[in-house]
């Protein structure tokens, strides 16, 4: 018989053997993951809680704004004055131009949620933008007593969309 017949013959039989056994691999314990899930208490709001001014800073898809709400509360009814303005009114931006704006707030009370809507009319006196209009609506939550979260979004008709705002907000008075 030839060698390299012999040798690959040998190969063979021994893969064969190989491939017929059975290879025992250390198995694993993967820990399973578990899940905690939180849930958030809020109290309703009652009346009188919303009533003063409120301060925060808001973010959006245009930038941050520093917002003071000036609010009466009655009932489940809210009402009052909003202002806006440029975290940096003097960098010169446009934007800054459009974050200094006055406006009215209005919302309801349902439960522990608060619905908003701040609108700015075009042509308001000191406004530096008096040609554009915007409005924002959301709603807010308020986690603890003199603190309130609100969700928004909107427009500005020279400006464009507000997007995934937040805006928390504390009251000052």
């Amino acid at each position: 018989m030839r060698p390299w017949l012999l040798l690959a013959s040998a190969c063979v039989i021994a893969a064969a053997i190989a491939c017929g056994s059975s290879v025992t691999m250390p198995s694993s314990t993967t820990p399973q993951a578990t899940m905690t899930t939180t849930t958030a208490i809020t109290t309703p709001i009652t009346t009188g809680a919303l009533g003063g001014v409120w301060r925060g800073t808001g973010s959006d898809s245009q930038g941050a704004t520093i917002v003071t709400w000036t609010l009466t509360q009655t009932g489940s009814t809210v009402s009052g004055a909003v202002k806006t303005q440029a975290v940096n009114p003097n960098d010169g931006s446009c934007g800054s131009c459009h974050r200094n704006k006055s406006g009215t707030f209005s919302g309801s009370i349902d439960g522990a949620t608060l619905m908003l809507t701040m609108h700015f009319a075009a042509g308001a006196d000191g406004d530096p933008t008096p040609e554009c209009d915007a409005t924002l609506s959301g709603s807010a939550s308020m986690p603890a007593a003199n603190q309130l979260t609100a969700i928004y979004s909107g427009a500005d008709s020279c400006e464009g969309p507000f997007l995934n705002g937040t805006l928390p907000m504390t009251r000052q008075q």
